[in-house]
């Protein structure tokens, strides 16, 4: 019903308006770029709108194609012009008929609800909507929690540790040396290695959890916040380090540490991109390793295949190596003076470089030096405690002795004077006193050569100047010559066996006083016999006052 009469409509809007039905159709064939509301106006029953409503096109025609305009041109030229082209018009009829064809669903429901094409315009208004929403997901990754994080230890719960978090947390970024010294002090109080790597890892894993970043304190303050990103925490450690071997003259001597400053220093430095596609080539070259020592009933082609994997991780691992190797030479100048000689120190940083790149996991992002830096300061402090002293003191005894030596500093400092052995006790915490204090700080002494040359000419040595305490002095050993010779004489006027006696029982013989017993079975006679023989041997001395007068002078 709808199609037939829409035609009678428009058949008898063409009758009323006098229009020819090939500028009809024409203006018909523009009106598909419109919405319902030409329809909605050619539905009207009432005769005397049509002429209000055609306007309705002319409306929207900013909404349309330029054409538009000139299509719906006056009614009175089109019967003019186009009177003389009815034919070819009549031609073009089906094609617009068949072009609104698909129009005519859509007119039924356009003409029921005239207020929805009132409120047309105010659809793209919602469309801005999904816009909106779709800006959500996009700022959620910035507040997930980084992917690696690392749960708490036993040992957070320290109040170095706690405060840490806290600074971390409000800046959102804390200093590599920060969480060594906080790290350290925690680990001291559990009684676990205030050097481990793997709890400073574990450090950096839960600091990631909690969107914490880890830097250096030797960063540039110029780089911007991508290159401290892409570079890490080292990046600053590594310029320092380009600076230093760049300083250095271009002629080598015959010094051995010379040489091999000037043949490391030749090495570039890695990336950490580079680091990484290296340490994917030691993880392949490990495992065909290991495939080649548990399969041996390969095929020659996958044998062949394997062993270039191993020989291309082992090639990846030695570079990984010297590219680092400037590292070690970098801590090992913190480390002098303290036993070791330079050489010895870089070697056993080579060792423990060695070993963090045997440990390395790059994927976890982070630069190699600053995970190398801990196992490099591990083998170090490992061998000062090893070797430094003559005398060597366990591990566990030396970082003791450090904690002590870093408390008594901080009294210094706090106090403007040399701290008690109470003091420093109280401050160590429970379990110390002043005896412990002491007996520790007489282990951390340092033994000294008595052979150590003294003087600018060097022509003495330090024993020459440390007195024996065993030994009696020059004029202890003249009184007691003079002595024995008084005594000699006073003995004379006695008899041989009465001198004999008493020598025995005051011990003027071995040293030792002997019992009446003891000399009594040596002169085969009873105690009671030889108490009365140096009964009588005292009373001759007596009655000699010469001799008794010059004795008593060796008592003052």
């Amino acid at each position: 019903m709808a199609d037939s009469t829409t035609v009678r409509t428009r058949k008898k809007i063409d009758a009323e308006s006098g229009e020819p039905k090939a500028a009809a159709r024409a203006r018909a064939r523009v009106a598909p770029g419109t919405t319902p509301k030409p329809v909605t106006t050619a539905t009207s029953p009432m005769p005397a709108k049509p002429a209000a409503k055609k306007a309705a096109p002319k409306a929207d025609a900013p909404e349309l194609a330029q054409p538009a305009p000139e299509a719906a041109a006056p009614v009175v030229a089109a019967e003019t012009v186009e009177a003389p082209k009815k034919a070819p018009a009549k031609k073009a009829a089906p094609k617009a008929a068949k072009a609104d064809a698909p129009e005519k669903p859509a007119k039924k429901p356009a003409a029921k609800k005239a207020d929805a094409a009132a409120a047309a315009p105010e659809k793209p208004a919602k469309a801005a909507k999904p816009t909106a929403r779709a800006a959500k997901p996009a700022a959620k990754p910035a507040a997930a929690p980084v992917k690696g994080g690392q749960p708490e230890k036993p040992y957070y719960a320290h109040a170095s540790i706690q405060e840490l978090l806290k600074a971390g947390r409000a800046a959102g970024v804390l200093s590599s040396e920060d969480i060594a010294t906080a790290l350290a002090s925690a680990l001291e109080a559990n009684g676990l290695d205030p050097e481990s790597p793997d709890a400073f890892e574990d450090m950096q894993l839960y600091l990631a959890g909690q969107n914490i970043e880890v830097q250096d304190l030797d960063e540039d303050e110029d780089d911007t916040e991508e290159e401290a990103a892409e570079d890490g925490p080292a990046a600053a450690q590594d310029d320092d380090e380009e600076k230093y071997f760049d300083d250095m003259p271009r002629a080598v001597s015959n010094d051995p540490v010379r040489q091999y400053l000037h043949e490391i220093g030749r090495v570039p430095l890695l990336t950490l991109e580079e680091e990484i596609a290296l340490a994917r080539r030691i993880e392949e070259g490990e495992e065909a390793r290991k495939v080649l020592e548990e399969d041996l009933e390969l095929e020659d082609r996958a044998r062949r295949r394997l062993m270039r994997q191993t020989e291309d991780g082992a090639a990846a691992r030695q570079g990984l190596i010297e590219a680092n190797l400037r590292l070690v030479v970098s801590i090992a100048k913190k480390y002098t003076g303290r036993g070791l000689g330079f050489l010895d120190l870089i070697q056993e940083g080579n060792q423990g470089l060695i070993r963090a790149v045997e440990k390395f996991e790059y994927r976890r992002r982070y630069k190699f030096s600053t995970y190398a830096t801990w196992w490099i300061r591990q083998a170090i402090n490992r061998a000062i405690a090893d070797q430094a002293r003559t005398i060597r003191i366990p591990v566990h005894m030396v970082e003791t002795i450090n904690k002590l030596t870093r408390t008594a500093r901080q009294l210094q400092q706090e106090l403007s004077r040399e701290a008690t052995y109470e003091e420093i006790a109280e401050a160590m915490g429970p379990g110390w006193d002043a005896a412990k204090v002491e007996e520790v700080q007489k282990v951390s002494q340092e033994p000294v050569s008595l052979e150590t040359p003294i003087g600018d000419e060097k022509d003495s040595f330090y024993g020459d100047f440390i007195p024996d305490e065993n030994l009696d002095s020059p004029v202890e050993n003249a009184a007691k010559t003079l002595l024995s010779e008084e005594l000699e004489k006073a003995l004379s006027k006695l008899t041989e066996r009465e001198a004999m006696v008493l020598k025995f029982r005051k011990g003027l013989v071995d040293g030792r006083e002997h019992t009446l017993e003891e000399v009594g079975q040596r002169f085969s006679v009873t105690r009671e016999r030889i108490r009365q023989i140096e009964n009588k041997a005292l009373r001759k001395l007596k009655y000699h006052e010469s001799r008794t007068r010059k004795l008593r002078d060796f008592l003052d």
